[in-house]
Parts: structure tokens; sequence; C-alpha cells
């Protein structure tokens, strides 16, 4: 992939980035931490720019692991339910389901 230069805004201060990832996408990921700059600057008085990035990367990599946390529990329980019928597919609780017989479906 072709790497690409951006020049984004953030915090007041321009940046040129490059990257792999496409330009729009790192345009998309400077105005979330603008977002994200904004909203933790609404709810604390007078800091360094050195504290807002700080807590501003902290509230980001909160979000990041409440995410995983999420994903991971719905890998599990995605797990769990093909186990499940697995489990009954062996013991052929299910197996005429798909085979048609006695649901009525034409061959």
């Amino acid at each position: 992939m072709e790497s690409s230069k951006v020049k984004v805004n953030i915090l007041g201060q321009t940046y040129s980035i490059k990257g792999d990832a496409p330009p729009e996408y790192i345009m998309q990921l400077a105005d979330y931490v603008n977002e994200k700059v904004e909203e933790v600057s609404r709810n604390v008085s007078s800091v360094s720019t050195l504290q807002m990035a700080i807590l501003v990367s902290l509230n980001i990599a909160d979000e990041y692991y409440q995410l995983k946390r999420i994903n991971t529990g719905i890998e599990g329980a995605i797990e769990d339910k093909a186990r499940a019928i697995i489990s009954l597919l062996d013991e052929g609780l299910i197996g005429d389901i798909f085979s048609g017989a006695g649901a009525g479906l034409e061959r």
C-alpha cells in the first residue's frame, strides 16, 4: 500500500501525518481526537497542553478497553453457542433439520 501524507489540525496545531492508511481515515482519526480534546476542555479548566494530551489519551484508552472487553465477551458467547450447536449436531438432535426430514420440505 502506498504511503500518503495528510495535514491535520489537532488542538490548534497543524501536523503532517504520513501513513499507509487512506487520507480520509487519517482525517477521521484527527477529527475524533479533536472531538475528545473539546470534550475534555469543556470539563477541565486551565490545564497545560501536555496535561490535556494525557487526559485525552486516558479517555481514548478507556473507550478502547471497554470496547475490547465487550468484544471479548461477544466472542466468548459466539464460541459457546457454536459448541452447543456442534454438540447437538454430534448427538443427532438437529441433524433432521438440515436434511429436511420431518419438516415437510420437498427434495
